[in-house]
């Protein structure tokens, strides 16, 4: 649980406004931890304090005492940035070094989460040999079952549907007793995939890569999880050799209603 010390707070009862489970109440003007309630551990009661005066189990419950400055194009820039994003399936043969790729999915740990549970946990596999392997397993379970041939018939003109050219991949799995754990995954793999591309590192989502190894018991084993677990999400990455000149028009924008 959180702790709120009294030699620093203030009685601003800004901690109690901004707790949404009811586990910090008002008494006799000061907030007191309700220990029956559920904290979520979100830390916005935390990140409100102008005092810095609450802790989480004896450590700070800040990243920093300081906000990040954005700039005042930030919005403008943002926006030209998810226009300009593509999905890209040809890449450099190098991977992505393993601290990009460690960087990124640590940023991901700040993504939504249904209650805060964070169920989303990563395999990442950065080298040929192993995605040789996998593509190997995946041929031989399309043989033997039927699912996806066009994956084959790509192969037969030297395109691979599943991989493309990526020599990185990150898989990510979840408990499936989660709240919400494919949205979790989802949004988290979202935060991942934007701060690669804003570092120069192509992505593209494998739902084929997914749909394997959900499917194909080999593959599974190669990435072992807890039973009651399944594959969320794969992002391939990798340098693109890729270049865009312009974006493209979309055909279906947002269909938008409103309720007087």
């Amino acid at each position: 649980m959180i702790q709120i010390h009294e030699d620093k707070c203030i009685r601003c009862l800004r901690c109690a406004d901004k707790c949404v489970c009811g586990a910090i109440e008002v008494r006799d003007g000061r907030p007191v931890i309700n220990r029956d309630k559920g904290c979520i551990k979100c830390m916005h009661c935390a990140i409100a304090c102008p005092e810095n005066a609450i802790t989480y189990n004896g450590q700070p419950a800040i990243e920093s005492e300081e906000m990040p400055v954005l700039a005042d194009t930030f919005s403008a820039d943002m926006e030209n940035f998810l226009l300009a994003k593509r999905s890209y399936r040809n890449f450099k043969p190098e991977p992505v070094p393993m601290t990009e790729i460690e960087s990124a999915l640590n940023v991901a740990a700040w993504a939504p989460s249904a209650k805060n549970q964070h169920p989303t946990k990563y395999y990442v596999v950065n080298d040929k040999e192993t995605i040789d392997a996998m593509m190997a397993l995946i041929v031989e379970h399309i043989k033997e079952t039927g699912d996806c041939p066009e994956v084959l018939g790509g192969l037969s003109n030297d395109w691979n549907k599943v991989f493309g050219k990526a020599q990185t991949v990150i898989i990510a799995y979840a408990r499936n007793n989660a709240n919400r754990p494919s949205e979790d995954t989802t949004i988290a793999l979202t935060y991942a995939e934007m701060v690669l591309q804003a570092r120069g590192i192509g992505t593209c989502w494998s739902g084929y890569l997914q749909r394997f190894l959900n499917h194909c018991e080999k593959l599974a084993a190669m990435f072992p999880i807890p039973e009651n677990n399944a594959f969320y999400g794969c992002i391939l990455a990798g340098y693109p050799t890729e270049e865009y000149f312009y974006i493209p028009r979309r055909l279906k924008l947002a269909d938008i209603k409103t309720l007087k």
